[in-house]
Order: structure tokens, then sequence, then C-alpha cells
């Protein structure tokens, strides 16, 4: 009976699963030698120089951030909850995805300023944004240092809407006089610039900032929006 016992305990404790042991490098962190999307162990050894950071998120879906000076051992945030293996692979798929095309005119050149939140539509670049579907959209770019004018279209119909933009403002409301419709083209620019940023809007349900969440904006294009979301449960400090 106890050799038994012993041996359903010892299945049993070989099928428990592993407890979360592992983080996904999520900040671009080349330069002090770990890759976006690298899988760190729990207790790896990790030296971030004064002045920069290493953002992470560990296999239970949560933010580890060490900012520098540091030189010791990363552990996951989710001690003693169970590892899911699923959540590693969701993060290492979205920071592997092809991410928007290259930048329309209203992005300055050498500026590398993110949205801090993945629910904005960054005029920025070409290609996918999602919205939600039951909050106001709000259009992002880096705070203009003049007053200036966007130009909103929606190319299927033509319709079009010239809204005042204000010197120093990051954000504005999409204009009520263009339609938002799942699925469709804008073009967006900005007054006296050189090219045109064509947006693909997404309209979805989103929640909030979670893994899930993120994987939801990737499965449908908004790969941009999905790895700003990703930096949030990383490092929300650094929002």
């Amino acid at each position: 009976m106890r050799r038994l016992l012993w041996w359903t305990l010892a299945v049993l404790g070989g099928l428990a699963p592993a407890q979360a042991g592992q983080l996904v490098v999520v900040s671009d962190s080349d330069a002090i030698g770990f890759k976006r999307g690298a899988v760190l162990d729990d207790g790896a050894a990790v030296r971030v120089p004064e002045g920069a950071r290493l953002a992470l998120i560990d296999s239970g879906g949560r933010g580890v951030t060490i900012r520098g000076p540091f030189d010791g051992g990363v552990h996951a945030a989710s001690s003693g909850k169970p590892d899911d293996r699923s959540v590693l692979a969701a993060i290492q798929n979205i920071l592997a995805a092809p991410q928007r095309s290259a930048p329309g005119a209203v992005r300055a050149a050498g500026d590398d300023v993110h949205p801090a939140d993945a629910r904005y539509v960054d005029l920025t670049h070409d290609g996918a944004d999602c919205v939600a579907q039951d909050r106001p959209i709000e259009l992002w770019r880096p705070p203009p240092e003049k007053r200036t004018t966007l130009f909103v279209t929606r190319l299927a119909t033509g319709e079009h809407a010239e809204v005042d933009w204000p010197s120093g403002a990051a954000t504005m409301a999409w204009p009520s006089a263009v339609h938002v419709v799942d699925g469709e083209t804008y073009q967006l620019s900005l007054q006296g610039a050189m090219s045109k940023s064509r947006i693909v809007l997404h309209v979805a349900a989103l929640g909030g900032a979670s893994i899930e969440t993120a994987k939801r904006l990737a499965d449908l294009g908004c790969s941009g929006q999905a790895v700003t979301m990703l930096q949030a449960i990383a490092d929300p400090e650094n929002r």
C-alpha cells in the first residue's frame, strides 16, 4: 500500500505544472545585451547600467522592470503561480510580428516617440489601427511645436474633415464628421506635409491592458498597438 501511495504521489507530482520561472524581454534592450523577445530563466543574472532599463513580462502575465544601476538576479513577479507557456508564446509571437510600414510625413526625422496608450490611433505610420467600439477614438502624434491643421478623409466615400491641432497637444478626438467603419481605410495628413498616412481601422471589443487584449490586437493586424500594450504591462510607470 505504501509503495502504491508513493507511486501515485510521484505521478501526480510529475504532472503538476511548473512554477512561473521564465520571463520575456519586452524592451528594446540590445544595448545592454538583451534582445527583445529573448527568454530569461527566473534568477538569471542581469546587469543594467545607470540610465537604462530592462522591461520583461513573466509567464504569469505580470510585468517586471529593472532600472539601472543594477547587477543581480531577475525574478518573476508571479512567484507561486502556475507557469503558462501559452503566455510566453503569445508575447514572443507579438514581438516577432512585422511592424507597421514606413512612417508618413507627420513623423519627424529620427523621432522614435510612441503613444503611451495602445488604444490611440498613431498618425506617424501607415498600417492598421484598432479602436474600441465602446469608447471615443483618440488620435495621437508627437506634440507639434506650432498650431496646424489635420485633414482626415474616408477614402471609400470622400467624407472629410479639417481639424485644428493646437501646439503642444499630443492627442485629439476623432472628428465626428467622418464616420468610422470597421475595415475601411482613412487618409490623414497635416497641413504642409509632403506625404499622407493611410490607416485601416478595425473596430473591436477591447478590454484593459492584458496579454489577452494584446493578442487580440495582434490578431487583428494592429501589431504596433499590441507591442505598446506589452510595454505598458511590463513597465506601467513608463507609460
